[in-house]
């Protein structure tokens, strides 16, 4: 995994030269703040559902029901 991550720096940092370890660290932040909204993209540009069932879906199996299936376990 290390591997990938310093061969995609060494892309990006050939294809934009200014590109630094601070776009990386605000470029994940962002990423990771709106997630849940990702799908909707695909939902407003090209009409599709499907991306945006398909992961919503799986966070409510894999986030909210393994959560309550924790709770229940104590």
């Amino acid at each position: 995994m290390l591997i990938s991550l310093l061969v995609t720096f060494h892309m990006l940092s050939q294809t934009f030269p200014d590109y630094g370890i601070f776009h990386i660290i605000v470029g994940f932040i962002a990423t990771a703040m709106f997630f849940p909204l990702i799908p909707i993209y695909p939902l407003i540009n090209d009409g599709e559902w499907l991306y945006l069932l398909i992961c919503y879906v799986s966070i409510l199996f894999g986030v909210i029901l393994g959560n309550k299936a924790r709770k229940s376990q104590r």
